[in-house]
């Protein structure tokens, strides 16, 4: 039995999704959310042992996107794994879904089977299953130069820091501790204590390390 998520803010989407997998008995539907946000509190409700193996994300999503989502989720919780399904098949949707995390890429017009081997496959074989559409572009891709990874800025933006709270992780990003960062923007370190607790809780993550290893993954040092 493979434990699922179903994340997307249409509640025909997900409806639709759910008459996918109904069929299939080793299919186990733990929760649904309507975006990013959601998804995150309703994981802290559920002991580790319960949460969902496999995430079916929707990419374009209101207060918190599924990008951002899979980006942060990843680092805080490495052992859920997350299959973008979205009807997008642009280059910078699949770079961006690859670059956050994500375990697999698959269109919402693909068969209910092709979604099941997906869930699988990625559970039992660590695989990234993608669609032929999607494979197909994500080879181009990797015959291309580069693209830069994503931005801090582009991070303030999808999990609305504000222009303070940006200027903070930034200096945590650096290295620097809390009292050090207090001297140099000539605040209290009570100050920046409160900031960087608004920050992990934006980002959804609850430690410095966490928050270096998604500056890490996304090239920001």
């Amino acid at each position: 039995m493979i434990s699922v998520a179903i994340v997307d803010d249409n509640q025909i989407n997900r409806k639709t999704i759910k008459d996918k997998l109904s069929p299939y008995e080793d299919i186990n539907l733990v929760f649904e959310a309507t975006n990013g946000e959601e998804f995150f509190e309703k994981l802290k409700f559920l002991k580790k042992g319960n949460f969902p193996q496999v995430v079916l994300m929707d990419i374009e999503m209101p207060v918190l996107d599924g990008i951002a989502a899979i980006s942060s989720g990843s680092i805080k919780y490495p052992e859920i794994k997350y299959i973008v399904l979205t009807i997008y098949a642009d280059d910078d949707k699949i770079f961006e879904a690859i670059k956050a995390g994500a375990s697999g890429y698959l269109l919402k017009e693909d068969r209910a089977v092709n979604i099941v081997e997906a869930i699988s496959n990625v559970v039992e074989f660590d695989g990234i299953p993608m669609s032929p559409a999607i494979a197909r572009r994500a080879m181009d891709l990797l015959k291309e130069a580069p693209k830069p990874a994503a931005s801090l800025q582009n991070l303030a933006v999808d999990h609305q820091l504000s222009d303070r709270e940006m200027e903070i992780l930034k200096e945590v990003v650096k290295g620097y501790n809390h009292h050090e960062i207090a001297e140099k923007l000539f605040i209290s370190p009570n100050t920046v204590r409160t900031h960087v607790n608004n920050i992990y809780k934006k980002l959804h993550l609850n430690s410095r390390s966490q928050i270096m290893n998604l500056a890490y993954k996304n090239k920001w040092i």
